[in-house]
């Protein structure tokens, strides 16, 4: 009993410790592409790393993984970024023009400007999984989160639940942003996330089976 008390006591210390030093590398390359370029790459090789802690290879080398990511998809990535900016440029400069609604149109394009505001803010989310998880150009990125994401509502209640209780917490406790903010966050979207993906792939397989089968029928 006291060894199965032991062993746990240590997986959970090293996740810990491992969770923490993933935070740090992702906020040191964050400001190493000096804050805006740094983001997307930096995010995008968090993902990576909790992706394959996800997937049971627990023992990767953590910094390696994080850099060799960081480089091969600086570019790409922020590409992604850039469209994603300005996409969301876009929405703001909506709302701002009709935040002051002359009419009852005018009214309810307002709303439907903040609600399509708030479906990009979830894209912006369920972006990074989908980006680390599949090999597309970068602005198919888009149309395959933007499909994910309506074929996984449940996902989508789960993702709103982890970062609405993210921000409770770390508002609640602003000293834990340098260490967890973002590797807890990105780790509990990642393990949601990898679990619908396999679930879709298993859907998709199961049709294209059946519809070769339905082909060698006729």
């Amino acid at each position: 009993m006291d060894n199965q008390y032991m062993d746990g006591f240590y997986k959970f210390s090293l996740m810990f410790v491992r969770l923490a030093y993933l935070n740090i590398l992702w906020l040191f390359f964050i400001l190493l592409g000096l804050g805006i370029l740094g983001l997307f790459p930096s995010t995008v090789a968090m993902f990576t790393v909790t992706r394959q802690w996800v997937k049971g290879n627990r023992d990767i080398p953590v910094f390696q993984t994080f850099w060799l990511t960081y480089k091969k998809e600086f570019m790409k990535s922020n590409l992604l970024g850039i469209s994603y900016g300005f996409i969301g440029l876009i929405l703001y400069v909506d709302i701002l023009y009709f935040s002051s609604p002359s009419s009852a149109v005018m009214l309810v394009l307002y709303y439907f400007f903040w609600v399509v505001t708030f479906i990009y803010l979830l894209l912006g989310v369920f972006l990074f999984p989908v980006y680390v998880h599949y090999q597309t150009k970068w602005w198919n990125y888009f149309k395959s989160t933007i499909l994910l994401m309506f074929m996984n509502p449940l996902v989508v209640v789960a993702f709103i639940l982890i970062i609405a209780s993210s921000v409770i917490i770390l508002r609640a406790l602003p000293g834990l942003i340098p260490v967890f903010a973002g590797s807890v966050t990105a780790y509990a979207l990642m393990m949601i996330s990898y679990k619908a993906f396999n679930r879709v792939e298993a859907f998709t397989k199961v049709r294209n089976d059946e519809d070769k089968k339905d082909t060698l029928t006729v």
